[in-house]
């Protein structure tokens, strides 16, 4: 388990400002743009849709999961663009308590955080164990 608190303590200084990976880049930073980026501020069209992106790149790295490091990495550097992106999402629904909308984002969006890093947590467990597949890695993609 102490691997498993060292990557999820990685993913979560990546959350509060570090570089960003690319997933399948195995640790390699994208030059796109993150959650802190201009092209997202405050626009709750645009990180709705980087959430949605970002679970569909979750889902592809689960599913062409090989259980390498280099998987784990890609899924906790994804757990913690998420997790950034909730905190954006929640903290305007927070400047409009009466919105709906905004509130269920931010419920769809802590929904997704804590997946994800519940992906990345199972997958750095399963490795430490010697499993060559993260044990439930993305249980949102179940029917």
């Amino acid at each position: 388990m102490g691997l498993g608190v060292l990557v999820l303590s990685a993913c979560q200084a990546t959350a509060r400002g570090g570089g960003t990976a690319t997933p399948g880049g195995n640790g390699a930073v994208s030059e796109g743009p993150d959650p802190e980026g201009n092209h997202e501020g405050d626009n709750i069209g645009d990180l709705e849709a980087r959430l949605d992106r970002l679970q569909q790149e979750q889902a592809r790295v689960v599913s062409s999961s090989d259980g390498s490091f280099g998987v784990c990495e890609d899924l906790c550097s994804l757990a913690s663009k998420i997790c950034t992106v909730k905190e954006k999402l929640c903290e305007i629904a927070d400047r409009h308590p009466g919105e709906d909308e905004y509130q269920g984002l931010c419920r769809k969006a802590e929904l997704e955080c804590n997946e994800a890093e519940d992906s990345c947590v199972a997958c750095v467990e399963a490795r430490e164990g010697g499993s060559s597949q993260p044990d439930d890695a993305n249980e949102s993609s179940a029917p």
